[in-house]
């Protein structure tokens, strides 16, 4: 009942309200789009991905490894496998840069978690509940995507699918950027290639010159990180996530 009552508080109408026109806004708009899952999440391996999926309001729910870095694609499927029994339980700290650690275990590394150095147990506990969220959201999905920016060999791809295949039942697609410095400039088109692995499984691949448009120099573009604009817009741009009309209305501003 408590529930009931605030959402006719003043302000949750407000907010209410400003949901259903987004809706219709976004019903209309996914006649134009390419893509159609019934969610995404981050495969890294850095922040970049987490980022444009928030940025097009595509990152619906946290993902403990949206902001985490340098960690590997079988990482990924034993973090999945264990529920994230065991992450940053056994940690280093990086003695010149603040706040960097590491997850021995599991060879992964966090910039923007203070509060792993003070009370890791409990960050441990916050993620394994993020992550029993995104793990009930997975198994009563259709349709599933994975979005990751990665310079890897295609097998490794194909390898990971075959692994969270045997994890969710849904149809399974894998979205990656790769860089190619060899791809001269930031506005030429990009590289393309799909492959079906099996009726469940799908690898796309994105390629170009994944560096910013003020350049790729951290003293004198402190966006740097974001990489080429202007490629993932129009890629990321391409998704659209289905979202059922209720659900979307109730949904926190703040993930």
């Amino acid at each position: 009942m408590k529930k009931i009552f605030k959402m006719f508080l003043p302000n949750r109408l407000f907010v209410l309200i400003r949901n259903y026109k987004n809706y219709k806004i976004k019903q209309e708009g996914r006649k134009q789009k390419e893509y159609e899952f019934d969610i995404i999440f981050s495969l890294g391996n850095s922040c970049r991905p987490a980022y444009y999926l928030r940025k097009h309001k595509l990152r619906i729910y946290a993902n403990p490894l949206d902001w985490m870095m340098v960690y590997s694609l079988e990482t990924v499927v034993n973090l999945y496998q264990s529920k994230f029994n065991d992450f940053f339980i056994n940690f280093s700290e990086h003695k010149q840069k603040p706040n960097w650690f590491t997850d021995v275990k599991n060879n992964i590394t966090s910039v923007h978690y203070p509060e792993i150095k003070y009370d890791n147990k409990t960050f441990n506990k916050r993620m394994k509940k993020r992550f029993n969220k995104v793990n009930q959201k997975l198994k009563k999905a259709n349709k599933i995507c994975f979005l990751s920016q990665r310079n890897e060999k295609q097998t490794n791809f194909i390898d990971f699918l075959t692994k969270i295949g045997n994890l969710y039942s849904a149809e399974i697609t894998l979205i990656n950027i790769k860089h190619n410095e060899e791809i001269d400039g930031i506005i030429l088109p990009v590289k393309y290639s799909t492959k079906k692995i099996s009726d469940q499984l799908k690898l796309i691949e994105y390629e170009f010159n994944d560096i910013h448009p003020n350049g790729n120099d951290c003293n004198t573009n402190s966006n740097f990180w974001i990489g080429n604009v202007n490629f993932w817009d129009e890629i990321v741009g391409k998704i659209h996530i289905k979202t059922k009309f209720i659900p979307y209305l109730l949904k926190k501003e703040s993930l």
